[in-house]
């Protein structure tokens, strides 16, 4: 079975703004103004939902999201739920709702990152993409809020053709914000984003390389894009043995180690690919993540167009969501590449640590205490492995035989890979 890493479950489709970018249908927030007469799962179906998840992965990391997850009353008994069970708890919001008060109750059961969206450095252009007034001023004021409350901070963008030359500034503001990750997340049009006018393949493109140089530069925030894994050629391009490549920046995890759960129980491979893989009111959440036939396809993907020509395919694979959205095949070529496939020898993912010279991996492996292997254990499982050889890679460049906490806070701060994805 392929290991589960990462869900993103809408835990609700209801919510208070009317985002032009939403990959929800248009009709999701008229079709659930009233919670009694919502079809989300009920609290004891999503308490069973979270016992069969641990049964695959009981350290997956677990997003809330919607809709808006806070319009959940029940929110706070799913999250801590799911807490005990042993997963990492992240929450996704628009920031509307939360208070200092709000963000400590998050803490307080079992939430240990939020992550929020900020579409805009001006309050104008944020609010006219969420359509409402204020919008932006009380995601700033969350942000703050979260960061007080002791809870991790991602931000999030949706690049559209009405902000994706803003990314330099979002990326200094996420800074000044104290935010852990900034995510770009680009636009694919589906549900009420079907209407909007996409950026063009050359400005991804050119977008793309700045953010890459970005990531490079970048220490103290966690520069990560979602829906674009063609930045992994451009990446490979500018330095193939980049740190990057190897730790899975970029990589679209879409049904490999990563699912979206819908309000009503469907699993599908993203949110913005609307196939549903199996419904969990009808058959155990592991037989839907083992056996889907679309889940099997993704991993095993016999790509169609120039993806299935490129040298690059191992490498990047193109956005399964786009492909689908444009031709109603997840297999088929990306309609926002602008690359021309050049028929060389085909390109591998580097991996981890495969670049410590033969002597060094002849040495014996520092020991860790156990305090050191205790703060590890906070770590999500899916890059806990990675932790583990960067900072005994670490150790053994600086001649350290023993792996205590405070060298762990070093590497963290001279690596810049903290936060609710990274260090401890």
């Amino acid at each position: 079975m392929h290991d589960l890493h990462i869900i993103s479950w809408n835990i609700t489709r209801r919510c208070n703004l009317e985002c032009s970018h939403c990959y929800l249908p248009a009709t999701a927030r008229k079709d659930y103004p009233d919670p009694k007469s919502s079809k989300d799962l009920t609290t004891a179906e999503a308490l069973r939902l979270i016992d069969q998840i641990a049964l695959v992965n009981p350290e997956v990391m677990l997003i809330l999201s919607g809709g808006e997850p806070l319009l959940r009353k029940d929110l706070f008994e799913i999250s801590a739920y799911a807490s005990r069970k042993g997963m990492m708890v992240v929450v996704g919001s628009n920031g509307t709702f939360i208070d200092y008060e709000v963000a400590r109750l998050l803490k307080h059961n079992g939430v240990s990152g939020i992550s929020i969206s900020l579409d805009s450095a001006q309050p104008e252009i944020h609010d006219a993409m969420r359509a409402r007034p204020g919008a932006w001023e009380r995601a700033v004021s969350a942000i703050e809020s979260c960061k007080r409350a002791g809870l991790s901070v991602q931000i999030n963008t949706v690049v559209t053709q009405k902000n994706y030359d803003e990314i330099p500034v979002l990326i200094e503001s996420s800074r000044s914000l104290g935010a852990t990750v900034y995510s770009p997340f680009f636009l694919v049009c589906t549900g009420r984003g079907e209407e909007l006018t996409d950026i063009s393949p050359q400005q991804y493109e050119r977008i793309l390389s700045f953010i890459a140089e970005s990531q490079a530069r970048s220490k103290d925030v966690m520069i990560r894009t979602r829906c674009a894994p063609t930045i992994r050629r451009i990446i490979y391009k500018k330095n193939p043995g980049s740190r990057l490549l190897k730790m899975g920046t970029g990589r679209c995890l879409a049904g490999l180690s990563y699912c979206r759960i819908t309000p009503e129980g469907d699993v599908t491979p993203c949110p913005y690919m609307p196939l549903s893989a199996g419904n969990v009111r009808e058959r155990e959440f592991s037989d839907i993540w083992k056996d889907s036939a679309i889940f099997k396809s993704l991993r095993r993907p016999e790509l169609k167009g120039k993806c299935r020509e490129c040298e690059f395919r191992l490498l990047c694979g193109g956005c399964r969501a786009r492909a689908y959205a444009k031709h109603a095949d997840y297999l088929g070529e990306d309609p926002w590449c602008d690359y021309i496939p050049q028929g060389d020898t085909m390109i591998k993912s580097p991996v981890l640590g495969e670049d410590m010279n033969t002597e060094k991996r002849r040495d014996p492996a520092p020991l860790w205490t156990a305090e050191a292997e205790e703060r590890l254990k906070r770590v999500p499982s899916f890059v806990r492995n990675m932790v583990r050889m960067s900072i005994e890679r670490y150790a053994m460049e600086h001649n350290v035989r023993e792996i205590t906490p405070v060298l762990m806070e070093e590497v963290k701060q001279k690596s810049g890979m903290g936060g609710m994805h990274g260090h401890p």
